[in-house]
């Protein structure tokens, strides 16, 4: 129903969504879907990484296209206390290696900046994934949920990241992939690869945002931030014909004001 409304990418994200159980199945039962075009769609993954190596060839042979990694320092101690998670880079690393041997491309590696948290590897990241076929994004960090306490203090600003970079490895802008993309590109001059800036506060995107979120418990978010979904669950649930599911999200869509 969402394609047939124009949706042409679906994410799996979370949490890990690599925990949920039969998570080769859902995406064997989305792989198929067509855009209204008639193209396949752009079906992409979010993960830690901490089971990719294990089940990247899953995933691949079930349909997924790509993945998008999250590592948010590269050395080991920073990257724990960032994330509070009990594996190591070095399983991080080894996953996209095995989904790089799979066939899941482009993937795109996203490092959350924090102020006086993990600043200091925004160039031992850019070092490492420069000459690689995979795309380092560096993403501002927000402060995201119903809470918003929004200290600048811990953001570490896009232009501040490029200037970093440029001084040891420089960089030139590139133009955008598609109307609505998130994050602006930059490419080091020697040819060694692509980078992306994720200006989530500094230069907020929302003017031309054309995503919604759809939570496990079947609640339908316009935005990012909003501290209240749309609950489609219980339409399910109450018998409701895929025309009335139909036109509910249009009017949901077109009626929001985020």
């Amino acid at each position: 129903i969402f394609v047939a409304h124009g949706v042409e990418k679906i994410r799996l994200t979370g949490g890990e969504p690599l925990l949920r159980k039969d998570l080769e199945k859902l995406i064997a039962m989305l792989a198929p879907l067509k855009t209204v075009s008639g193209q396949p769609l752009d079906l992409t993954l979010t993960t830690n990484a901490s089971l990719l190596a294990r089940k990247a060839q899953a995933l691949r042979d079930a349909g997924l296209q790509r993945v998008t990694v999250s590592l948010d320092a590269l050395d080991n101690t920073t990257f724990r206390r960032m994330n509070d998670v009990d594996f190591n880079v070095s399983d991080v690393l080894q996953g996209i290696e095995a989904a790089h041997r799979a066939g899941l491309g482009p993937i795109k590696i996203n490092m959350v900046v924090k102020a006086g948290m993990n600043d200091q590897e925004i160039l031992p990241m850019a070092r490492y994934f420069r000459n690689t076929p995979f795309i380092l994004r560096f993403i501002e960090y927000m402060d995201v949920g119903a809470s918003n306490g929004w200290k600048m203090d811990e953001v570490v600003p896009s232009a501040e990241i490029v200037r970093r970079i440029h001084a040891e490895l420089p960089l030139e802008a590139l133009e955008a992939n598609y109307s609505g993309e998130t994050a602006t590109r930059w490419r080091y001059r020697d040819g060694g690869g692509e980078i992306g800036l994720i200006s989530s506060v500094t230069q907020a995107f929302c003017g031309d945002c054309t995503r919604a979120r759809l939570s496990t418990e079947g609640q339908l978010y316009t935005c990012l931030f909003a501290s209240s979904g749309h609950d489609l669950r219980s339409l399910l649930r109450a018998g409701h014909s895929d025309a009335d599911l139909s036109a509910a999200l249009g009017q949901l869509w077109r009626a929001r004001g985020d």
